[in-house]
């Protein structure tokens, strides 16, 4: 067991990588970081240490061997039942560590996107692991039932919430068009594309799952 777990730990998965300066961004000095596979190659380029690599090593560039070599790792099959992401997640909950922030999981193969997007997530909220997905344009992450969240938004931003149940009963406040106890359906576009008039912005799930979608 972890006696003093970090706050946060920062997952870096092996999708197309963001530019170092927003990788950087993203990183505070107090998270333990996490390389999924050959999202050690974005945190290298971006001059993030790195604490553990996790995964079945099958798309590591071999030159970065030597330089990775001090890190520890937790390797796996390549025949395994979740992606390395997952794994990394896994390892984030076990060790008692209560959020994370995602980076290169999103804009590169559709399947692997739409698994971050949806079950990556629901993964992290039965855990009970409060994550959020990162890229240079958008961030993302889930509510669920009950939850709350007071997020700072930029002014002019697009706000959009997808329900992950065929149905969601959202109150959303900050907005040019707020709600108060709504329902949305997953199958209406209704909650695309609403404005950001002032920040903070705050989103409540009264029933359902929510897919939170910000793009600057």
């Amino acid at each position: 067991m972890t006696l003093n777990p970090p706050a946060r730990a920062l997952l870096a998965a092996g999708g197309p990588p963001p530019p170092p300066s927003f990788i950087r961004q993203i990183y505070k000095p107090q998270d333990f970081v996490i390389a999924a596979d050959s999202g050690a190659e974005v945190l290298w380029a971006s001059q993030v240490p790195i604490d553990l690599l996790v995964g079945d090593f099958d798309s590591l560039t071999k030159s970065l061997t030597p330089q990775l070599a001090p890190v520890p790792r937790l390797e796996y099959p390549c025949d395994k039942d979740a992606s390395d992401l997952e794994l990394a997640l896994l390892e984030a909950h076990r060790r008692q560590i209560s959020e994370v922030a995602i980076v290169a999981a999103l804009e590169g193969r559709l399947d692997h996107t739409l698994f971050n997007l949806i079950s990556l997530l629901e993964k992290a909220d039965k855990l009970k692991l409060k994550a959020t997905i990162f890229s240079p344009h958008t961030t993302l992450f889930q509510l669920s039932k009950g939850q709350e969240s007071t997020f700072p938004a930029p002014v002019g931003a697009t706000l959009s919430l997808l329900p992950l149940d065929a149905r969601a009963k959202v109150s959303l406040q900050g907005v040019k068009w707020p709600l108060q106890e709504e329902t949305l359906q997953r199958s209406s576009t209704r909650g695309l594309s609403n404005l950001v008039l002032a920040s903070p912005i705050k989103i409540t799930a009264h029933q359902g799952r929510l897919l939170v979608i910000l793009s600057n």
